[in-house]
């Protein structure tokens, strides 16, 4: 009787820390009022990043690569925009490598 309801505060004790870290990273979204979109494009996906609703980096192709190819699927479009995100929320140039891409394993 004494393990369930140790395991049941413990059941509890991790539900309440998993949705304090998601109002975390809302409220740091809403602070600096960036996040990231991905956008479905011919033949593909790509990105933007919007600054209070409005559109500060449009991104309908891979970076750093010739031609402009755009990324395969929604989760490498994610990934890649999320990165640019934190790059401008830290002050950093935008840019993007191609091993940068590679260290992701984005497909290009």
């Amino acid at each position: 009787m004494k393990a369930k309801k140790t395991y049941l505060l413990f059941i509890v004790l991790a539900m309440v820390l998993v949705s304090v870290a998601f109002r975390l990273k809302d409220d740091e979204g809403r602070k600096t009022g960036l996040q990231t979109q991905v956008i479905e494009v011919d033949e593909g996906y790509g990105y933007q990043i919007l600054y209070d609703n409005k559109v500060l980096v449009k991104q309908e192709f891979i970076p750093a690569i010739q031609g402009k190819r755009p990324f395969k699927s929604i989760e490498e479009a994610r990934l890649i925009g999320d990165v640019v995100m934190k790059k401008l929320k830290k002050g950093d140039d935008p840019f993007i490598t191609v091993s940068e891409l590679q260290h992701m394993q984005i497909t290009f």
